[in-house]
């Protein structure tokens, strides 16, 4: 009987699987980034200052976070 090859030691899935926030936090991050540059750009050619669109944004950022408590 010809003799089995022994079976690889299997690396702990801690070590090589990230999870899905892992995954998924560099996008959102820049999409994040990228919407605010947007926001912000369409704030000022509505004739808002950078500090007002800057404040507009945090106040919607806290409202966001208000509402999901």
């Amino acid at each position: 009987m010809p003799q089995l090859e022994r079976i690889p030691h299997v690396v702990p899935h801690d070590e090589h699987v990230v999870t899905a926030r892992e995954a998924l936090e560099g996008l959102y991050l820049k999409l994040e980034q990228e919407a605010e540059v947007r926001l912000i750009a369409a704030a000022l050619r509505a004739g808002w200052s950078a500090e007002e669109a800057l404040d507009a944004i945090d106040q919607l950022r806290q409202e966001d976070m208000h509402s999901m408590h």
